[in-house]
């Protein structure tokens, strides 16, 4: 079931966002030709897509109903629509046409004609049940009154959470501080209280050398790759270039330093960290960890954080909630378009591909396919090897998808 609703939700906002950006439909105003997908927030409520316009700073949330769907969940999306629009400018109702032999999408067709009105910009949205790519804007945003939002989007990250190696005990070891928060242990930031107390060495000032990190279990964390214990600062110590002792400590005491407001270290790690743990829904843009965060932290610290159970159910939140089951799809597509083609040949494509569907904001810097280092997901297939998502050829591994995608809820 849960597999259906993301794949069906995937290819149903992917066309929504074709047929704007090929203005084959157009927003309030005329908007459209600039969406690009956009990750969602954990605040509630949280929509199953959203898009944006940078020009314009437009966001646009989506709800995305099954053919599946009761009555009474179909009724409970028009609600959520209106709810998004605490986050959002826009939100869209999603909806099939019919459920089961209930004509849902006349029904909803003329709620939305007398009864919504232009002071709630939301919009409904109806698909063929056989063929989700065929589709209607049966009721569009005709007037749009921008307010000031609390917006919860980080308007330029990725729709998934990007991930830059982090390994998944660390991962688990950065919700342990964050449940530490919850439960008012500790006051400060969560993740500096971890950084000082696990991820640096207290001595490091004075004798210049990494720590290896540990677990909960205290267990010493090795890479996502699985070739060595993680060490933060291993190869930034030997690069200080102060002339002397003090200048070299003044240096690294600034790399570390977690109340500088500039660029350093310290804020470059913090932020691919805490991105990906964000874009996973484990916490909240208040800081707070969600209740998705507090289950799978749970569930590590009973049974491990490098437990099968723990590592399944993390897999199964990655594919989901970040999103990186719609970059496998694409990715499949591709390789089975070219089946023989080397894997940074795809990948380089695929974020071409990426750019000109509005899928990733695009980037007028990026050197062309022939002249790029491809980098493009270079630690997502890192992490899917290690999950067991690919083999050592780039195959998927489906199997173990559906099977991780059909566990129960925690």
């Amino acid at each position: 079931m849960l597999l259906n609703h993301h794949i069906l939700a995937k290819i149903a906002t992917d066309e929504i966002l074709s047929k704007f950006k090929k203005t084959e439909w157009k927003c309030v105003n005329g908007l459209g030709q600039n969406f690009y997908r956009v990750g969602t927030s954990a605040d509630f409520p949280s929509p199953d897509a959203a898009f944006y316009d940078p020009e314009n700073k437009i966001t646009v949330f989506f709800e995305f109903k099954p053919p599946t769907e009761t009555k009474r969940g179909i009724l409970t999306g028009v609600g959520q629509s209106i709810a998004y629009l605490n986050n959002s400018d826009i939100s869209y109702l999603i909806s099939p046409i019919f459920l089961e032999n209930y004509r849902i999408g006349e029904y909803l067709t003329d709620l939305y004609a007398n009864h919504i009105t232009a002071i709630v910009p939301i919009g409904l949205i109806l698909y063929d049940n056989n063929n989700p790519t065929k589709m209607v804007l049966a009721h569009n945003v005709n007037e749009l009154k921008i307010k000031v939002k609390k917006n919860s989007i980080a308007k330029e990250e990725r729709f998934w959470a990007k991930h830059i190696d982090l390994p998944i005990p660390l991962f688990h070891l950065i919700l342990h501080y964050y449940y530490l928060s919850s439960i008012k242990q500790i006051e400060e930031d969560p993740f500096s209280k971890c950084w000082l107390e696990c991820m640096i060495s207290p001595t490091v000032l004075d004798d210049f050398k990494p720590t290896i990190i540990k677990d909960i279990s205290g267990k010493p964390i090795i890479t996502v790759g699985g070739k060595k214990e993680i060490k933060y600062l291993e190869k930034n110590i030997p690069k200080l270039k102060g002339s002397n002792l003090a200048e070299k400590r003044n240096d690294l005491k600034q790399m570390i330093n977690t109340q500088y407001t500039g660029d350093n270290y310290y804020n470059s790690v913090k932020k691919n960290l805490i991105s990906f743990v964000r874009n996973m829904h484990m916490i909240d843009s208040e800081n707070r960890l969600t209740e998705s965060g507090f289950k799978l932290y749970h569930l590590g610290l009973v049974n491990g954080p490098t437990s099968k159970i723990f590592f399944d159910y993390f897999t199964k939140e990655l594919l989901t909630i970040g999103h990186h089951l719609d970059l496998i799809l694409d990715f499949d597509a591709l390789r089975q378009k070219e089946p023989s083609a080397n894997v940074n040949h795809i990948l380089t494509k695929m974020e071409i591909e990426y750019e000109n569907k509005g899928y990733i904001k695009r980037n007028p810097n990026r050197k062309n396919a022939e002249e790029s280092k491809v980098g493009f997901l270079k630690y997502e297939k890192i992490l899917w090897k290690a999950l067991g998502l690919i083999d050592s050829k780039f195959a998927i591994q489906w199997k173990k998808i559906t099977e991780i995608c059909s566990l129960s809820d925690i």
